[in-house]
């Protein structure tokens, strides 16, 4: 049996997108939604999509509680061996699921991945012009179901089985971003070669400008000593110059942005400097994130 699991948080503008080739999707058995605490039109969205539809249903969370949240909140209302995540934002083809299903559940494997395609609505936009070049998962030569590091491990087009999931310790809620290493590394650390790449691809919407990335990096930077302390092993690198660096990532920053904003610059040498100045960002952010809240051990696993 193939669950579907899809957090939503203020979806209405991308579900018409993406929720047709969602309720598209061959060989699974439920579909559910879980609606985040959205307070603009994804309710109805959900409800008018979902009406008649016996596969589907819509959970509720009466307040926003993040996407590990609504992914753990969503496998507890599915009961199928196998959990495929998407994203709200991501549309799969009709065979995304069966492919992610048919990878993961090869020898060895507990989990896979579909690889990701940005889709930019304004290529002209500095960090959409980013996203659609930057490279995203494991080498193009990389064989369709073959054995992938976990680090390309990405929840929103993914697959795991549900005991494997639980065994890890589900989606950490205590980190905010970056959830999906958090919990690829639990399962790396029980399955080293576990993960998959399936033979399949989604498309990635709703990957919004530069000033919106600034903010997701920034948050992933604020999450990174939780990440590092619940499992060393996967922490990016750049948290030791974060911390050696400290304040420095704010000044670099600044500089980055002006020179990107008001530089004529050839399409590579403005896509490095994109990628520069996320990382100084990020950098920065870890420089002054305050300790992790919380702290595993004993017996405590992610």
């Amino acid at each position: 049996m193939i669950s579907v699991v899809i957090p939503v948080y203020q979806g209405g503008h991308i579900l018409p997108t993406t929720l047709p080739a969602v309720l598209a999707l061959q060989g699974v058995d439920e579909i559910v939604w879980v609606d985040d605490g959205s307070t603009d039109g994804t309710a109805r969205l959900l409800a008018e999509a979902t009406r008649g539809d016996a596969r589907t249903r819509v959970v509720t969370l009466p307040t926003n509680r993040g996407r590990s949240a609504a992914r753990n909140a969503g496998v507890d209302a599915t009961s199928g061996a196998l959990v495929v995540f998407f994203d709200a934002d991501v549309e799969p083809t009709p065979t995304t699921a069966l492919a992610l299903a048919g990878s993961a559940s090869t020898p060895g494997a507990v989990a896979a991945v579909a690889r990701i395609e940005p889709v930019a609505t304004d290529p002209g936009e500095p960090y959409q012009d980013y996203a659609v070049h930057a490279r995203r998962g494991p080498d193009t030569t990389t064989s369709e179901g073959a054995a992938i590091d976990w680090r390309y491990f990405i929840a929103g087009a993914s697959a795991v089985h549900r005991g494997a999931f639980v065994a890890a310790g589900r989606f950490p809620e205590h980190i905010a971003y970056g959830e999906d290493q958090a919990l690829a590394c639990a399962l790396g650390l029980a399955h080293p070669d576990g993960l998959r790449l399936a033979p399949s691809s989604v498309r990635l919407h709703d990957i919004g400008d530069l000033h919106r990335a600034i903010l997701n990096v920034r948050a992933y930077g604020r999450a990174l000593p939780a990440l590092r302390a619940s499992c060393p092993s996967v922490t990016p690198r750049f948290l030791g110059a974060a911390l050696a660096v400290g304040g420095l990532g704010g000044p670099v920053s600044t500089v980055l942005r002006t020179v990107i904003a008001s530089t004529p610059l050839s399409p590579p040498m403005r896509r490095r400097l994109i990628r520069y100045l996320l990382a100084s960002h990020a950098i920065h952010a870890a420089s002054h994130a305050p300790p992790p809240a919380t702290r595993l051990g004993g017996g405590d696993r992610l």
